[in-house]
């Protein structure tokens, strides 16, 4: 698959590469605006100035270098172009990886008592059906507070202000506490009775166990979506001095994990960057993407699609209503007009697995060669362009054309009621989608189960194909 090609950084970048003393830096921006590059672009200026300073001052041990990423598919990308910035130097380890695979590395776990977030969530699930509340949202909500307050400190839950999710449902007091009395206590009594951690005990396992060693140079990217515990344990792995640099955009946000920079631990920053310019995407599929997002609460770490900041035009956005065999016969009719010798495709689901298998049928038996990138931590480096991935592992990727077919109620699922919190991160997981796109958006759906989603979009930000 096709990686970003090499850049010229922009002068919004270059006032950011300038920028190298020691200490934390928060880099944001909205979808499309440069965030990953000017990343990997820091991470080079980084690498060679902290080598730099190791040969002035005689220093024997190596610099470390960390970058963290928010899923396995995202590593794969991050260091295929790691590789090409920074390459191998003596004296210098570099290491790029996820959250969960750098915390194992640290203590002592073994697979067999590792628990994994599937695994996590239908134990959570059972005990959430004690509550009357929707079972999802249930899982959300415990997976907020263990990662966002440290153990032992869990009652802090019921007086602490809960932002970064919908208005509903509402959560009061008496409700809080029967979420901690009958869920999250029996699910942790599960997890010690049975020897299991998951990755919230392994945030706090770092953080407890004295380090090996330390890492010189961090760069957390997409950092909305870690939890305040995942950065209090970046944080004791530092050395002194040390560079950490936070990339992000708060309106990306897709896992209700809303902590607030002091209490993980963040006094201040060295300096904050915003990156305003869109290079990506097209001004009408920002707008379109932006239709999804505008209503919804933004905080200061976070930028709607602003399609005024975008460098180009093009053609609007596709809907298409129909059968999903449809939808398919569209899609493969518009990628015989794709070059893809030089263009980049990807086809997007809420949900991987099964719900892929008559899309891999019909491009099979097209001809058409493809990848799945889902949970997959090694990024392909055939030539390959086609590409099929869900939703959640295409975050911080980007491609020329991206196809969002069979996008139903079915597959994306949430309450009725204004404010509804599931919704709200349908809202942005979906706007994230459309904006991988270079070139051009298509998004199919079943007339008669149409996503709540479909009726979102601006209909002044797309046209309707009826094939």
């Amino acid at each position: 698959m096709r990686i970003l090609p090499p850049v010229i950084p922009t002068a919004e970048q270059l006032s950011i590469l300038a920028e190298h003393r020691p200490g934390h830096v928060l880099i944001k921006g909205a979808a499309g605006s440069g965030k990953t590059t000017t990343a990997l672009l820091r991470l080079e200026h980084l690498t060679q100035q902290w080598l730099s300073r190791r040969g002035r001052l005689g220093l024997h041990d190596p610099v470390r270098v960390l970058v963290l990423t928010y899923n396995r598919t995202l590593e794969g990308y991050i260091w295929e172009l790691a590789r090409q910035k920074v390459p191998d130097t003596p004296g210098l380890i570099l290491e790029v990886s996820t959250f969960g695979k750098w915390a194992r590395s640290l203590v002592d776990v073994e697979a067999a008592n590792e628990l994994d977030p599937d695994t996590a969530q239908v134990q959570l699930k059972r005990l959430a059906r004690k509550l009357p509340l929707d079972t999802n949202f249930v899982v959300d909500e415990v997976e907020y507070l263990l990662g966002r307050f440290a153990p032992g400190e869990h009652d802090e839950y019921l007086t602490v202000r809960r932002d970064g999710r919908g208005t509903s449902p509402r959560i009061e007091r008496p409700m809080k506490e029967r979420l901690l009395a009958e869920v999250v206590e029996p699910y942790l009594d599960h997890k010690q009775q049975h020897g299991l951690m998951d990755w919230n005990d392994l945030a706090a396992e770092v953080i407890d166990t004295a380090p090996d060693v330390r890492w010189d140079v961090a760069i957390i990217d997409e950092a909305q979506d870690f939890s305040a515990n995942q950065v209090r344990a970046v944080l004791t792995r530092l050395a002194e001095p040390f560079s950490l640099t936070f990339v992000m955009d708060a309106t990306q946000r897709i896992y209700p994990r809303f902590f607030t920079w002091k209490e993980a631990g963040v006094d201040k920053f060295t300096k904050v960057h915003t990156l305003k310019t869109n290079y990506r995407n097209t001004r009408q599929i920002a707008a379109f993407a932006r239709s999804l997002v505008e209503d919804l609460s933004v905080d200061e770490n976070g930028a709607l699609p602003d399609f005024d900041a975008c460098k180009t035009n093009g053609a609007l956005p596709v809907l298409v209503p129909g059968r999903y065999s449809t939808q398919v016969n569209y899609a493969l009719k518009r990628l015989c007009g794709i070059d893809l010798e030089n263009d980049s495709v990807v086809f997007l689901k809420p949900k991987g697995g099964a719900w892929f298998a008559e899309l891999k049928k019909r491009l099979t038996e097209e001809g058409v060669d493809y990848e799945v990138l889902t949970r997959s931590s090694t990024w392909p480096t055939g030539s390959k362009t086609v590409a099929l991935c869900t939703l959640h592992s295409v975050k911080g990727l980007e491609f020329d054309h991206v196809f969002m077919l069979g996008l139903n109620q079915e597959v994306t699922p949430h309450g009725n009621e204004d404010g509804d919190a599931h919704l709200e991160a349908l809202q942005r997981l979906i706007a994230m989608g459309v904006g991988r796109a270079r070139k051009s958006v298509v998004v199919g759906y079943k007339p008669d189960d149409p996503s709540t989603i479909v009726d979102l979009f601006d209909p002044s930000t797309y046209e309707v194909v009826r094939p």
